[in-house]
């Protein structure tokens, strides 16, 4: 709960009154007239970097934070995690409580610099890190960008367990780092492109 949250006079019941929640899509809509109120609109606003946020009462809420208010009676006991990554999806079924630690072992990578997290370009190759406990752990050089993805993968997993980062499927031949694109081949290995 959220120092906002625990002074808050906002209610499960005063939403179910004056709300309407979809769980399957995770929108609101208003059910009541009121000042500023349009019945059967979908509120909301996507801000930086992609939550939902509305005003209810005058005070900016998070749609995540009250569409577990709304469904579980309180609010959540800590993090919310969105379970497909995707900041913007507050389906009920999206979300889970979550420890800081837990919630940020599954966001993505907000650098640049290589073809998925935790793998980064090093001479010719690929090295692999991971961070946990305060600490970075240094998990391997490999020749490929794949290798060390998938090393990576493997201890995120054993780490962070459901929690864990994955990368979609794709290709990691080519990319950027530190503002410079870079590609891999077998003939060449890796080289950075000015």
């Amino acid at each position: 709960m959220t120092p906002k949250e625990k002074k808050s006079t906002l209610t499960a019941e005063w939403l179910r009154k004056h709300m309407a929640y979809v769980p399957e899509t995770g929108t609101f809509m208003w059910k009541v007239r009121g000042p500023g109120r349009t019945v059967g609109k979908v509120l909301g606003t996507e801000i930086w970097p992609g939550y939902i946020a509305m005003k209810v009462n005058n005070l900016k809420y998070y749609a995540h934070r009250l569409a577990w208010l709304y469904v579980h009676g309180e609010w959540p006991s800590g993090q919310l995690d969105h379970v497909d990554g995707n900041k913007a999806n507050n389906a009920i079924a999206n979300l889970r409580i979550a420890t800081a630690a837990q919630n940020s072992a599954g966001r993505r990578s907000m650098r640049h610099v290589a073809p998925s997290r935790g793998v980064m370009p090093h001479g010719v190759g690929f090295v692999a890190r991971i961070h946990f406990g305060g600490k970075r752990h240094y998990l391997g050089y490999f020749s490929t960008a794949e290798a060390a993805k998938e090393a990576y993968e493997a201890k995120a997993k054993e780490i962070h367990g459901e929690f864990a980062h994955q990368e979609p499927e794709k290709t990691a031949s080519e990319g950027t780092w530190r503002g410079f694109k870079w590609s891999q081949t077998p003939e060449h290995g890796v080289t950075i492109h000015g």
